[in-house]
């Protein structure tokens, strides 16, 4: 965000923006952050800080006021907002993997608005991505805490994620429509337009369920027989160890805006679904806190 504001200053002369030019001579082009401040009606410390990436929470009514200091276009402005969700994210993705690490007997990953998996518990990570113990030299039932998956990339073009739903249209529904979402609020995000790219090209199933999305006008009521919309699930899984699980679903969204939050699963207290997860939560290892993705 520090480099971009930078960079904006740089190519906004005095006379732009009806400033004189100053009596002595500018070390670099383009405006001082004194005058960003000025013009943005904010202090010159307030306007440092955000250049140097120690204010996090910067307020829609200050990006605006930078905005229109430095003459930013509307596709600038969209970046400018999505640098500051990615900055206030960062504190986001702590937060919700500390809640996901609380929670260890229940199944819980850390998504971000792209569908990159930003952390997991041991057992969400059971739940999800138990086949990716294959891609380590020695199988090993905690592999998965290392990896990183796109969780759309899973469900929509890995097999063996394909199988672990036994009902998929609830599953695939919401994540062509979250990506939808994210598509409009995200408009600059080259990676999630990537994603999308990605998706449509190789899934008949993603680009259906995308369009649909598309055409489905706000308010409107689904079609008679469908699936009734209940964010708690249940979701139905038919997992290679654990057998058939019917499973809730809450989200947790971080209130900073970034668009991360945590899914938490859960069974119905004394169902053959919690003893199912009972089960799988035996086979992993000893307490592990919620994983970080790795760099790179």
């Amino acid at each position: 965000m520090g480099d971009f504001l930078r960079s904006q200053r740089c190519l906004v002369t005095p006379e732009k923006v009806g400033l004189p030019p100053g009596a002595s001579p500018r070390r670099v082009p383009g405006l001082r952050r004194e005058e960003v401040a000025l013009l943005g009606g904010i202090s010159h410390d307030y306007y440092a800080r955000i250049e140097q990436g120690r204010a996090r929470r910067v307020s829609p009514a200050v990006l605006d006021a930078i905005a229109r200091a430095l003459l930013l276009d509307s596709t600038q402005r969209a970046h400018l907002y999505w640098l500051a969700h990615q900055a206030a994210g960062r504190d986001g993705s702590d937060a919700l993997r500390r809640v996901a690490s609380s929670m260890p007997s229940l199944p819980a990953v850390v998504l971000n608005h792209r569908h990159d998996v930003v952390g997991w518990n041991p057992l969400g990570g059971a739940l999800l991505a138990w086949h990716l113990r294959g891609t380590a030299p020695q199988p090993d039932p905690a592999a998965y805490l290392v990896v990183r998956p796109n969780l759309a990339r899973m469900v929509f073009l890995d097999p063996r994620t394909r199988a672990l739903f036994g009902r998929r249209d609830r599953p695939a529904a919401g994540v062509a429509a979250s990506l939808r979402g994210a598509a409009q609020r995200y408009p600059t995000d080259r990676l999630l337009a990537e994603l999308i790219s990605e998706l449509t090209e190789n899934s008949t199933e993603f680009t259906e369920l995308w369009w649909r999305a598309a055409a489905r006008p706000e308010g409107a009521t689904r079609p008679e027989g469908a699936a009734p919309e209940d964010p708690c699930g249940p979701v139905t899984f038919d997992h290679p160890v654990a057998g058939r699980l019917e499973l809730s679903v809450v989200t947790l969204e971080h209130r900073s805006g970034s668009g991360e939050r945590a899914v938490v699963f859960s069974a119905e207290a004394g169902s053959p679904s919690e003893q199912a997860l009972a089960r799988l939560l035996s086979l992993l290892p000893g307490p592990t806190r919620c994983g970080a993705p790795e760099s790179g």
